[in-house]
């Protein structure tokens, strides 16, 4: 019987996805979103350096404007699902402890906070950017199963990463990857 709920933050409850950005710029901007979320981004994941900071780096690349642009202003970047929101929101009222594990900066989790009560829906999270480990390294899952000492036989967790999902899986906790909220119903 599942109790605990782990859910991860993009492609879920924030749309971080290229096709958002795509919309943003009205064009294609494949290349512009792996230069923003490419290999350097791993350091704000990881805590390692701030947005600001992060943004900054850009300052003498071409497309700097686009890109503080975009990172800049999260509204609309990585906009909340509201309807993936709502839904989440309401397995509390469900009676299902809900966490998150997200790799995540700091920068967006502050925004989350500001724009949602995750707090008040949460029981509590892991965030890369605290931790300075990411999904999908194994210490990440067993660092929220002990921090909050959940039973892995009653725990599911949903990610839109398969990658995410393996790992999960490797370390017993029953892992679902997801693309749509049906699948948080479908398998609860």
């Amino acid at each position: 019987m599942v109790k605990n709920i782990i859910f991860d933050i993009g492609g879920i409850i924030l749309d971080d996805s290229k096709d958002n950005t795509n919309k943003i710029l009205n064009s294609d901007a494949t290349f512009l979103y792996k230069k923003m979320y490419g290999k350097s981004f791993l350091d704000c994941l990881l805590g390692k350096m701030d947005m600001t900071e992060y943004i900054e780096t850009f300052k003498d690349d071409p497309e700097y404007n686009k890109i503080k642009y975009i990172l800049s202003n999260q509204d609309i970047s990585c906009p909340l699902l509201k309807s993936n929101f709502d839904y989440i929101s309401s397995l509390k009222d469900r009676g299902y402890n809900l966490y998150i594990l997200s790799n995540l900066t700091k920068y967006t989790h502050d925004y989350l906070k500001r724009i949602a009560n995750i707090d008040e829906i949460f029981k509590g999270g892991v965030f890369s950017y605290q931790e300075g480990i990411m999904k999908p390294d194994k210490r990440i899952y067993e660092l929220l199963i002990n921090r909050y000492n959940l039973n892995k036989e009653e725990t599911i967790f949903f990610d839109d990463r398969e990658r995410n999902i393996e790992a999960a899986l490797e370390c017993g906790i029953k892992g679902i990857v997801f693309k749509s909220i049906d699948d948080v119903e479908n398998n609860i």
